[in-house]
């Protein structure tokens, strides 16, 4: 499938209120299936820019995202992680963190087919994949958006949890827990989170060896920041209660990149692009997109 064939005329109804988009599927390199769509755009696409979502969410949540975009010539294309949305895979597991890496890789080949300046865009654990694909393979993008990435958490988790899942780790590594997540610290307006098509989508779980294997990454993430050599807008809010503002700013300035920006907001929670003033961080993400394409 090519990216031209996913972004073709058939559309999905359920997001017509925000942007309407094409979807369809490619298969990961261990024969799973990724589910993928891509923005329509009215006039010239100037730019394009491949999502990763974060823990338990998926892409559909990002189409107020892609129609913010599209007023700017810019197309958002989107897959659903493996174990998310409408891919394939068990919900909150991933027996091998290589193959989230390998999945956007084949993504990206994907979106590279159509030839425009292409950007990566992650957020939460998105944008920890995004980070880790760019130091191990190191792709040839115009440029990564990375928001509230998971490098490190901003709360202990319950101590009998992590015992429970060390337990796990070596018995049942696959077994899964709750994450115990809350809207209310995504972002402060509610009333557009719960607005958000397929709700049903979202899961609220994660199993043992996921869980230390993303923790593991996103320490490897920091150590390996000058590894990072593609421009750089790192984005987080300093009320975010689940990924800390200071261990994104640590990456900045480690980061290897010769172009690097970090834009903190203030009083914003975990989900910048959600939260109330995301008009503010989404013009931001387009300015910055197209001040790479002169």
């Amino acid at each position: 499938m090519t990216t031209e064939n996913l972004l073709g005329a058939r559309s999905d109804a359920a997001n017509q209120r925000h942007c309407a988009f094409a979807a369809g599927e490619v298969a990961a390199e261990d024969g799973g299936m990724l589910r993928l769509w891509g923005a329509s755009v009215a006039g010239p696409i100037r730019a394009e820019v491949l999502l990763t979502h974060g823990l338990g969410e998926h892409s559909g949540r990002y189409a107020h995202v892609a129609a913010a975009f599209a007023e700017r010539g810019i197309r958002l294309l989107a897959y659903d992680l493996r174990g998310h949305g409408r891919s394939s895979g068990r919900r909150g597991d991933v027996p091998d963190y290589a193959r989230l890496l390998d999945d956007l890789r084949v993504v990206h080949a994907q979106a590279a087919l159509s030839g425009r300046p292409l950007f990566l865009f992650g957020h939460s654990l998105g944008g920890q994949v995004t980070l880790r694909y760019l130091q191990r393979d190191q792709p040839s993008v115009a440029g990564a958006i990375v928001a509230s990435p998971w490098l490190r958490l901003a709360f202990d988790p319950p101590w009998w949890k992590v015992a429970a899942a060390r337990a796990a780790l070596r018995f049942a590594p696959g077994l899964r827990f709750s994450t115990g997540m809350r809207l209310e610290r995504l972002s402060r307006d509610l009333a557009h989170l719960e607005a958000m098509a397929d709700p049903q989508l979202m899961s609220h779980r994660i199993s043992a060896r996921m869980y230390f294997a993303v923790a593991a990454a996103g320490e490897l993430a920091l150590s390996r920041a000058g590894d990072i050599r593609a421009p750089l807008l790192l984005l987080h809010g300093d009320a975010d209660p689940i990924t800390p503002w200071r261990a994104t700013e640590e990456l900045c300035k480690a980061a290897g990149s010769p172009e690097k920006t970090l834009k903190i907001y203030p009083g914003v929670l975990h989900e910048a692009h959600n939260d109330l003033g995301r008009d503010v961080v989404l013009r931001d993400i387009a300015d910055w997109i197209e001040g790479r394409l002169r």
